[in-house]
């Protein structure tokens, strides 16, 4: 069984999360859609799985991210995938596992992946003021393991272990090793804007030479950094506490949909 082709949707608001790092201001925005809209704007498209993430944290207000997800899988009875930096709290974890249920029972796959890429040194990427704390991240994917869900550790973007030591990433994994299924990681990409915001210049980083684009989900060009170091010692650290590691999602969600087979 094999997830082969997706689909982006978002909201078209921008993130209220503001991470610095983050390519989605460079998204155009010409006015913002309803949920009808933005569900009927797929429906000439081929996919197997919907990923609900573009332009913006789109379950930054949970429930708003629910019904576009449930508008979603009601009309296509497809897989989705949520990914998010928001902690649900108990009343909206419950109403996210009721539909995860609507969506297993139709035979599909919801998958859930929680962004954190740091702890001590998070502010260098994203506003704490915005943002749940990466400890308050790590309780919120022990909460969707509890209720039967396989929630994936996104932990990317990688920094060079000079801007954000990967020991960092490793407690992260190690603090997430009994609750998540696998783990999703990658180096930081970056272009004017991003570098302007993280306060730095192209030229504190080496590049990877052969370029990767994330394909369908920006409508710009970035250069990845190269933390093929960073990237080793995270598959060391996977390997040695028995999770799977992988560079892109794809592959992770056909992993934890074969767990479930």
């Amino acid at each position: 069984m094999s997830i082969e082709k997706r689909v982006f949707v978002s909201f078209d608001e921008f993130c209220p999360h503001q991470c610095r790092y983050c390519f989605t201001y460079d998204i155009p925005r010409l006015r913002e859609r309803t949920i009808e809209e933005i569900v009927n704007s797929i429906e000439n498209d081929t996919f197997d799985v919907i990923y609900i993430s573009q332009k913006n944290d789109n379950f930054s207000n949970p429930y708003k991210g629910m019904e576009l997800t449930r508008q979603l899988f009601r009309k296509y009875k497809t897989n989705v995938f949520i990914i998010t930096r928001t902690v649900f709290d108990k009343k909206q974890l419950r109403e996210l596992d009721e539909l995860s249920k609507e969506v297993n029972d139709a035979g599909k796959m919801m998958f859930v992946a929680v962004s954190i890429n740091a702890i001590d040194s998070i502010s260098i990427c994203e506003n704490p003021d915005l943002v749940a704390t990466p400890m308050r991240r790590i309780s919120f994917i022990k909460e969707l393991s509890a209720i039967g869900l396989h929630p994936i550790l996104m932990l990317r973007p990688v920094f060079p272990n000079e801007v954000i030591p990967v020991a960092e990433c490793e407690k992260l994994i190690e603090a997430t090793s009994n609750d998540v299924s696998c783990v999703v990681s990658s180096g930081l990409g970056v272009n004017d804007s991003i570098l302007s915001r993280l306060g730095m210049k192209e030229s504190d980083f080496s590049y990877k030479e052969n370029q990767e684009y994330l394909q369908g989900a920006i409508e710009c060009e970035i250069k990845f950094v190269n933390v093929e170091k960073e990237l080793a010692a995270l598959h060391k650290k996977c390997t040695s506490l028995g999770i799977p590691m992988f560079e892109h999602s794809m592959p992770a969600i056909n992993y934890v949909m074969n767990m479930e087979t």
